[in-house]
């Protein structure tokens, strides 16, 4: 069987929207648990990925079910590294309900539920899932040799499945069971890196149901072919293949908020050619800070991590859920805001303390940084 002919027949089987609402059951333990709010941690059963579905759904504190509030809702991919740092894979949250909170006092700032939706890496399938599957369509035959993304997906690629029981099962099921706002100015996607793809995708693919995403540390190459010292090589045709399907494929109505951004070490800096060209694609599209549609931002000194990703998350999250439309462009200087120079021949912890000459053996585990890499200690 060609892997061309794999690809059109995994295409074929996701499911149309489902007549019922999807089963679910609640996980009281383990369960994250936040300072800030409440989470509810939920098994849901997908038929389009035929399997369950690990979903944490976070309300702020205010939130009160008797009341006649309605809520935005940011579907949140990679969700176990959200919240609890003791949940998270290697110690550090984003701490996404911590920025709503100190969001708060800020007047046009629209306090959301955060869905956050677990990748199924445990499973081995978290590539599979969030890779915009229909990117495959721009890859010729003769160019399966020269990318690695079969090898990263093992040729079984689950992203219009993956979009699907977002739009069209958890959606649904989130809205009955919350007081959301449901409607496509309200409802937004967000991610980073692998988790970017796949909210950039449930963007292009349910315009009609996502007004917006946020683009985090976007690993535009695609696939995962890593070395032994942990750098990554590039994949010119599977980046070349999403972006052309990025430019067939973006709503371009003027009606939807796009945030994007790119840290510049680490495997960051590898995207920032590909970063560069997307920018262009959905200014063409029609998407400007001008009009409120459109937020760059350049995290100079930034990496590959989610300690990284949470020292700019309030960012992406005021800019989809003002009130206003707030679009823009910003650099940040990781250096200047937080004393920490990532390219100095140091290591630091997440707290910002700096080691030297020290094993590194011996540290506790959790995200450090040096020389601009990432290194975790399992």
């Amino acid at each position: 069987m060609s892997k061309v002919f794999f690809i059109v027949s995994a295409s074929l089987a996701v499911s149309s929207v489902a007549s019922a609402l999807p089963k679910y059951e609640t996980i009281t333990s383990p369960s994250p648990i936040s300072s800030y709010g409440k989470i509810t941690r939920m098994a849901v059963d997908s038929e389009n990925l035929n399997g369950k579905v690990i979903v944490d759904v976070w309300t702020p504190a205010e939130y009160d079910t008797s009341s006649d509030k309605r809520y935005p809702v940011v579907y949140a991919h990679d969700g176990q590294n959200l919240f609890d740092a003791s949940f998270t894979f290697a110690g550090v949250p984003w701490g996404i309900d911590k920025a709503c909170y100190q969001l708060q006092n800020d007047p046009d700032f629209e306090m959301p539920i955060i869905v956050g939706i677990n990748n199924r890496g445990a499973e081995g399938l978290r590539p599979n899932d969030y890779f915009p599957e229909k990117a495959l369509e721009y890859i010729s035959p003769e160019q399966t040799a020269n990318t690695f993304i079969y090898d990263t997906c093992n040729d079984v690629f689950l992203g219009n499945e993956e979009a699907a029981f977002v739009a069209n099962e958890l959606k649904p099921l989130i809205d009955s069971l919350y007081n959301t706002d449901p409607g496509v100015s309200t409802t937004f996607a967000m991610g980073s890196s692998m988790g970017a793809l796949a909210s950039m995708y449930l963007l292009c693919e349910y315009p009609e149901t996502f007004g917006g995403a946020a683009c985090m540390s976007t690993h535009w190459i695609g696939s995962l072919n890593l070395n032994p010292d942990y750098t990554m090589n590039d994949d010119e045709v599977c980046a070349n293949a999403i972006l052309q399907y990025l430019s067939e494929h973006i709503p371009a109505d003027g009606m939807h908020r796009l945030y994007m951004d790119q840290g510049t070490i680490d495997w960051d800096a590898g995207y920032l050619k590909y970063e560069d060209i997307a920018r262009e694609i959905v200014r063409d599209k029609g998407y400007t800070e001008e009009n409120g549609s459109l937020y760059v931002y350049d995290a100079k000194g930034a990496g590959h991590n989610e300690w990284y990703w949470q020292q700019r998350v309030k960012i992406p999250l005021k800019f989809l859920l003002s009130k206003q439309a707030i679009g823009g462009a910003g650099i940040n200087d990781l250096e200047a805001e937080t004393g920490i120079d990532p390219t100095e021949n140091h290591i630091y912890d997440i707290s910002g303390k700096r080691y030297t000459s020290v094993d590194f053996d011996n540290l506790p585990s959790g995200i450090y940084v040096q020389k601009g890499r990432k290194s975790i200690k399992k």
